[in-house]
């Protein structure tokens, strides 16, 4: 009876657990690609003449649209492609910092990284801002209020990145 009753188990159980790994690497899957591609993105569009700030976001638009390209019932997947974008790019600003740092003088260098620091903190208080507002005044529900903010966050890290990058050509 007990051997029976095992065999059961191990029927019903085999096809969900199965399920449950396919979905999880279905939602983990593409995401690191996506952030992978970001800083490269964004490095090939800034190659071009970029003259405006509009122009600047849209390269950084372009660098995180596999996450923007997420559908709306999948906010969590897209609050970690966010996330991981904004990982890539932060280390992109960390690396720029040292090429700067290595080949501009002592005073460019201080100015970039205050310039580059309250950039980040003013985008950061503005994204913080926002989900504070979406939080008491919208009808969104805690995943879509944390992916507009994971978005905001990786928008706030790509244009620091961006001028960071322009900036660290001009020297």
């Amino acid at each position: 009876m007990q051997e029976q009753s095992d065999l059961k188990v191990e029927i019903i159980m085999k096809p969900i657990a199965v399920s449950t790994i396919a979905v999880g690497i279905w939602l983990i899957g593409p995401v690191p690609v996506a952030a992978q591609d970001a800083r490269e993105t964004l490095n090939a569009c800034l190659s071009e003449r970029i003259e405006t700030e509009a122009q600047l976001l849209d390269c950084v638009s372009a660098a995180i649209e596999p996450c923007l390209s997420e559908p709306d019932d999948m906010n969590a997947v897209a609050a970690l492609c966010f996330r991981e974008a904004r990982s890539q790019l932060d280390a992109g600003i960390s690396a720029g910092m040292s090429d700067l740092r290595a080949s501009a003088s002592d005073e460019i260098s201080t100015l970039v990284s205050i310039e580059l620091k309250y950039d980040i903190l003013s985008g950061l208080l503005q994204c913080d801002r926002m989900e504070e507002l979406a939080v008491a005044l919208s009808e969104y529900d805690a995943e879509a209020i944390q992916r507009q903010k994971a978005q905001c966050q990786a928008t706030t890290s790509g244009l620091a990145y961006a001028r960071l990058t322009l900036r660290g050509r001009e020297n």
